[in-house]
């Protein structure tokens, strides 16, 4: 049996509406940043693709690694 909190709906609202927002702007910069841009990294080259395209791969990535990152820090001074 479940027993539910009393703030519990409210912060369920919340949390839709913040996911409602952040993909409305995520949507919006997509089709703002259009433009097909290739990009040269130590002599080599990408696809030409939108400039949103690389703007939210560089954000997932280091969504990605910011985490490892810590988590390493984190072991290493537990070691220590």
């Amino acid at each position: 049996m479940k027993i539910s909190t009393p703030g519990a709906a409210p912060l369920r609202y919340f949390k839709f509406i913040v996911v409602i927002f952040t993909a409305f702007f995520v949507i919006a910069f997509m089709l703002e940043n259009q433009e097909a841009i290739g990009l040269q990294v130590l002599g080599w080259h990408t696809p030409k693709l939108p400039v949103s395209l690389y703007m939210l791969l560089s954000l997932l990535i280091g969504l990605a690694v910011g985490p490892l990152l810590v988590w390493y820090v984190s072991l290493r001074r537990s070691r220590a």
